[in-house]
């Protein structure tokens, strides 16, 4: 019984507060829902007003306008780099060539295919990590990674310093010499 009349006292004060129009109180009482007809007429005196709750934005949600071009370019980016590191990883002259013992000398035949792997790799992890769950948008993935796989001779020869940088000098003149 006692903690009801401590509530029922600490209402009545708040109450008689707000009559006052003590600090942190408004001066007046609004009770019950808005009338919808004063409101329309600007004499709305007793109004309840709601905050309107936050939009959640998901990662991946977005125009296919623009997410489309950048899974292109990413897919593009993914093909580059697994050609990089495949070069630099298992090409003589490369900065860190791998030598494989004689034991796993069975795999060797199937390096001329770890730039795609590399690249698969990071073209999983990229579509994974920005969030292009749509199909349009794998499929950009998987273009950008075909066309860059494709292409790259012809990028070769538009950019020849930008591979010379990459790779090495003799790499872009061996690939371009054999492709002529």
């Amino acid at each position: 019984m006692g903690t009801a009349r401590a509530r029922q006292q600490t209402f009545e004060d708040r109450l008689n507060r707000i009559n006052k129009g003590a600090p942190n109180t408004m001066g007046e009482f609004h009770i019950g829902p808005r009338d919808e007809e004063k409101a329309r007429d600007g004499k709305a005196t007793n109004t309840v007003r709601l905050k309107a709750k936050k939009k959640k934005v998901k990662v991946g949600e977005g125009s296919n306008l623009v997410l489309v071009p950048v899974a292109l370019v990413i897919g593009a980016l993914s093909v580059f780099a697994g050609q990089a590191a495949a070069f630099h990883f298992f090409q003589d002259g490369g900065l860190m060539p791998i030598t494989l013992p004689e034991a796993v000398a069975m795999v060797e035949p199937y390096l001329i295919h770890a730039h795609l792997v590399i690249g698969g790799l990071l073209a999983l992890i990229f579509t994974w990590t920005f969030g292009f769950n749509g199909m349009l948008r794998k499929l950009a993935v998987a273009a950008g990674f075909g066309a860059m796989l494709f292409g790259q001779v012809q990028m070769m020869e538009r950019f020849p310093t930008v591979y010379a940088n990459f790779f090495s000098e003799a790499y872009v003149a061996e690939t371009l010499g054999r492709t002529v």
